[in-house]
């Protein structure tokens, strides 16, 4: 077994300065896994992007430990470590990855414990954890009996395999089940009867309203009330997450950050023509590094809109302006709660179909 040490990892100014050749170690380990998961490089994060996503901002810590080869100082693992700095306090997120040939020899559980004691020590009494699945690879062996699992038969998405098994030794429970679906935009119609029938049920009381980058002034308020009510609406399972806070200058921070990562979001909101409110939004990102793969990202009615086939509307209408915008688009991957049947079912008719699933757990720290 290869002697390891735990240590913090700094993130560089600049992946060509001090500390460059290990930030790029790590984004390297980040991508072998995706692909290894996925099959392709539809989820490739170019160095530079991953370097702008893992610095801190005024609303979220993050954090790296990196396991090294005591002998050669190779990078074999490393833990991600997410706070929440505005809501959430309770919380954290964490990501465990180690390089296929360091696996089974204890290097990811010395990198989560050392993260999780991290997070006591930052008050965190509860942390969060995702696992992502291929559908059809791996044999779902669910029993209802298993104290990891959560109690719902969305947990039969989710193969017995090696992340799933890593992340209950831990001591992680399975809360919520995502479902990944991708639309092949070469298969894909346009949507336009859709859209039709979804704008007729909306009536004349809505318009759509679109912008590329940033929100523009006179929307950004009510825009960032969109984006709290999202984390509250969209199905959560069992994860204890409470309202996140969402102002004018978390937007900001936001779009800054798009640019940092070199991608842009694509947004179509539904305005209410009587009062002027936003009744809803939906988010369209695409990565300049890759145009032909873009992710949907929210979907939201407000509940007292809902009822017009608003959802609909906006997701056609967006994917619309996505082809016109981003000619060389060619798939687009979403992510839905497996009990959304509402979302899923918009998705469905739009095209999506699913390609993999994604496990959402949680453990409650035992120092708290």
């Amino acid at each position: 077994m290869t002697q390891i040490s735990i240590e913090h990892v700094a993130v560089p100014a600049s992946l060509d300065g001090p500390g460059g050749a290990d930030f790029l170690a790590i984004a390297d380990l980040m991508n072998t896994q995706q692909r290894e998961i996925w099959g392709n490089d539809d989820f490739y994060g170019t160095p530079q992007s991953q370097l702008a996503g893992r610095s801190s901002t005024p609303t979220r810590r993050r954090l790296i430990l990196a396991a090294r080869a005591v002998e050669s100082r190779e990078i074999l693992g490393v833990v991600q470590l997410n706070l929440p700095l505005t809501d959430n306090l309770h919380t954290g997120n964490v990501n465990v990855v180690v390089a296929p040939d360091a696996r089974r020899q204890g290097v990811g559980t010395q990198l989560y414990f050392a993260a999780e004691q991290l997070a006591a020590a930052n008050g965190r009494r509860m942390l969060m954890t995702e696992t992502e699945h291929l559908a059809g690879v791996g044999k779902a062996d669910v029993d209802p009996d298993r104290e990891d699992l959560a109690g719902t038969d969305t947990a039969r998405f989710i193969p017995n395999d090696a992340a799933a098994s890593f992340a209950a030794k831990l001591g992680f429970r399975l809360e919520l089940v995502d479902r990944v679906s991708r639309l092949d935009l070469s298969d894909y119609d346009g949507g336009n009867a859709l859209q039709e029938q979804a704008a007729a049920a909306a009536r004349a009381g809505y318009e759509l309203v679109f912008w590329r980058g940033a929100c523009p002034q006179d929307l950004v308020g009510a825009y960032a009330q969109l984006r709290q009510k999202m984390s509250t609406d969209a199905p959560q399972g069992g994860l204890d997450l409470a309202e996140e806070a969402w102002d004018e200058a978390r937007v900001r921070e936001a779009e800054a950050r798009e640019v940092e990562m070199d991608y842009e979001s694509l947004v179509c909101a539904a305005r209410h023509t009587g009062s002027g409110e936003l009744a809803g939004h939906t988010v369209l990102e695409v990565f300049r590094n890759n145009l032909s793969v873009a992710y949907q990202d929210d979907t939201l009615v407000l509940e007292g809109h809902r009822g017009h086939r608003l959802g609909m509307l906006m997701k056609a209408a967006n994917l619309a302006r996505l082809r016109e915008a981003v000619p060389g688009a060619e798939r687009v991957y979403t992510w839905n709660a497996e009990e959304n049947r509402y979302m899923l079912s918009i998705n469905e008719q739009l095209g999506f179909r699913a390609v993999g699933y994604a496990g959402e757990w949680q453990k409650q720290l035992a120092s708290a």
